[in-house]
């Protein structure tokens, strides 16, 4: 009689050779989790950025428009349409309760 019996040490085996099989599985799914996540903080990174310029061209767009009226150079109805027209929102799509 043997000391491993047959059944049982096919068995195992199989078990290993599985779990070896998963376990390179789980770091290969690990590598492309840490890629994924340094892909994700690098766009977060440049929004940031984005947002950043836009809150600064907005104060600075804010600030022209203040002169302009203050010249008398373009009143409520010209900063207006010059709005319609830079964001190329046609006149009857644009509602002022959406803002």
């Amino acid at each position: 009689m043997s000391l491993v019996e047959p059944l049982p040490a096919a068995a195992l085996a199989g078990i290993s050779v599985v779990a070896l099989l998963l376990a390179r599985r789980v770091r290969r799914l690990l590598a492309d989790l840490g890629a994924l996540s340094a892909q994700v903080d690098g766009l977060a990174a440049r929004i940031a950025v984005a947002e950043q310029e836009v809150a600064e061209a907005r104060l600075r767009t804010e600030a022209a428009e203040t002169v302009l009226l203050e010249k008398g150079l373009a009143d409520e109805d010209d900063l207006e349409a010059a709005r319609r027209q830079s964001d190329g929102t046609p006149d009857e799509l644009r509602r002022d309760d959406l803002h």
